[in-house]
This record gives structure tokens, sequence and C-alpha cells, in this order.
């Protein structure tokens, strides 16, 4: 058997992979990381993969600990625009209190 013939096999076994993987709700996809944690990003796709119990424990831990943290309090605002460059300033803000208006969307 010639290189190109084996190459060509090959080529066609991982198409056929990737193929059966994406119909299959599968995603290829590639990230860097240290080397002293491929590993164990291997080891979690392959629990991910698997499904099951496991799977959804993994999930949502991570999802927990990878969270966009949350929004900034009231009392962080206040703290903020006391310090701004506004905090010296007479500003009066009033409050619309009338009940909107009518959009016309055609």
């Amino acid at each position: 058997m010639t290189k190109s013939i084996s190459k060509s096999r090959a080529l066609n076994r991982v198409a056929r992979h990737r193929k059966a993987a994406r119909a299959s709700g599968g995603k290829r996809v590639e990230v860097t990381v240290p080397a002293s944690d491929a590993g164990l990003i291997k080891a979690i796709a392959g629990v991910l993969r698997s499904g099951g119990e496991n799977a959804n424990l993994v999930r949502q831990r991570l999802r927990s600990m990878l969270a966009a943290p949350k929004a900034r309090t009231g009392k962080e605002l206040v703290e903020f625009l006391r310090s701004s460059p506004l905090a010296d300033m007479a500003l009066e803000f009033e409050r619309d209190r009338s009940s909107g208006r009518v959009a016309d969307f055609d």
C-alpha cells in the first residue's frame, strides 16, 4: 500500500468520524491550555461526552464556578457616583411621571 492511499483512507475515516459526531450533536473544539491541564480538560470532555448524571454534575459545578459576576449593588453605585467628577455639581433630576406614549410600529 502506498503512502497516498494510506493517507487517503485515514482522511476518509477522520471525515466519517467527524460527520457522525456532528450528526449526533457533537461539536469539535480546540483549546490551548497549560500542558499540565491537558489531561484534565480531556477527562472533562470525556465525562461530558458520555452523558448521564456525572456529566450533569460536572456541568452544574463548572457553570456555578464560571458564572458571570453578580451585578453591582446600589451601594456600590452610590459610592462610585460620590467619587466621580460630578459629585460636587448641583444636579437636579426629576422623574417623568407621564403614563408613556403610543408607539406606532407600522
